[in-house]
C-alpha cells in the first residue's frame, strides 16, 4: 500500500488552527484529518479529470497533482488549465503528453524528445502568482526577468521559484504591518471575520519563523473547525445549489431526476459548477436550441 506523505505546512496548520480552537488534536485524529484532506483533494482532481480530458486520472497523475496541491499551492482552477493545456497541445501537436505532461513546467516535466517550452505569458502567470502569495505584490521588472530566465533557460519549476523568495531578503524583512494585513485578508475571505488576537499572533509567528505564506495560512484556515462548521453542506442548502445550477444551464426548476445531483453536492462536496459542468454535458442542453 502506498503512503501519502503530508508536507509540514499541512499538519502544522491543521494543528494550529485545532489549537487556536482549544481542541487538542490526538495522533489518529490529526491522521483522520490528512486522510479527509486527501479524499478531497483527490475528488477535486479527479473531477478536473473528468470534465476536462473526459477520463479518470491514472495513479501516477494522482499522486503528481496531489503533490502540486499541497507543495505548489495548486487550485482546482489551476489543475483545470494545465489539464486544457496539455489538451491544446495534443491537438496540436499530436503528443499524447503535451509539453509538461509530467505536471509543470522546468526539466522534470519535459518529454526527452520535445523541445518545445512554456510560453513567457505562462511563465509570467506563474511568478506572479508566487509573489503574490509570499511577498504579496506584484513581481518588478526584475524580478520577473530573472525568474523568468531561471524557469526558461534553466529548467527551474513553480516551486523552485517559490522556495527562492521564501528565502529572500523582502521576505525576511517584511513587516509585522505586512504580515497582519495578509492574515487578516486570508481570515477575512476564509472565515469572513477579522483574526482574534491569539490568532493573530500564532500565525505572525508561523510566517515570520516557518516562512508561511498567505497560501499556509489559508490552508490552515479551512482545515479550522470554526470554517468546517459554517460550511457544512445540509440537504437544504445542496438543493439550493442545484436548483441555482438548472435555472443557469438550463432555465428551469430541477424535475425529481435532480435528487441524484443533490446528493453529490450533499455527500460528496460538489459545487454549484460541478452540478452545472454535468448539466452541459446533457441531452437537453446539447439540443437547447439558440
Amino acid at each position: 500500500m502506498t503512503k501519502t506523505l503530508f508536507p509540514l505546512s499541512w499538519m502544522l496548520g491543521a494543528a494550529l488552527a485545532t489549537f487556536a480552537a482549544g481542541v487538542v488534536l490526538t495522533p489518529i485524529a490529526a491522521q483522520a484529518a490528512q486522510s479527509q484532506s486527501a479524499s478531497s483533494v483527490d475528488r477535486m482532481i479527479e473531477r478536473a479529470f473528468d470534465d476536462v480530458l473526459g477520463r479518470r486520472p491514472d495513479s501516477r497523475e494522482l499522486r503528481l497533482y496531489r503533490t502540486r496541491v499541497y507543495e505548489d499551492d495548486w487550485t482546482d482552477r489551476d489543475i483545470r488549465n494545465e489539464l486544457r493545456r496539455q489538451r491544446d497541445d495534443r491537438d496540436r501537436y499530436g503528443n499524447g503528453n503535451g509539453y509538461g505532461g509530467n505536471g509543470g513546467y522546468g526539466n522534470g516535466g519535459r518529454p526527452d524528445n520535445d523541445d518545445r517550452r512554456p510560453s513567457s505569458g505562462d511563465v509570467d502567470r506563474i511568478i506572479t502568482r508566487a509573489y503574490q502569495d509570499i511577498l504579496d505584490r506584484d513581481p518588478d521588472p526584475q524580478g520577473l526577468r530573472e525568474y523568468r530566465r531561471r524557469m526558461l533557460d534553466d529548467g527551474w519549476s513553480e516551486r523552485q521559484v517559490r522556495d527562492a523568495l521564501r528565502r529572500s531578503n523582502e521576505k525576511a524583512e517584511l513587516s509585522d504591518a505586512q504580515i497582519d494585513q495578509m492574515i487578516t485578508r486570508a481570515y477575512r475571505d476564509v472565515l469572513g471575520r477579522a483574526p482574534d488576537a491569539g490568532g493573530l499572533s500564532d500565525f505572525r509567528r508561523q510566517v515570520k519563523t516557518k516562512g508561511w505564506t498567505e497560501a499556509d495560512v489559508r490552508t490552515a484556515l479551512r482545515d479550522s473547525p470554526e470554517y468546517r462548521e459554517k460550511n457544512t453542506m445540509t440537504e437544504a442548502k445542496a438543493r439550493e445549489v442545484v436548483a441555482r445550477a438548472y435555472q443557469s444551464v438550463l432555465g428551469r426548476d430541477p424535475d425529481p431526476g435532480a435528487d441524484v445531483y443533490v446528493q453529490k453536492v450533499w455527500r460528496e462536496k460538489w459545487t454549484e459548477r460541478d452540478v452545472a459542468n454535468e448539466l452541459r454535458k446533457s441531452d437537453e442542453f446539447r439540443n437547447r436550441r439558440p
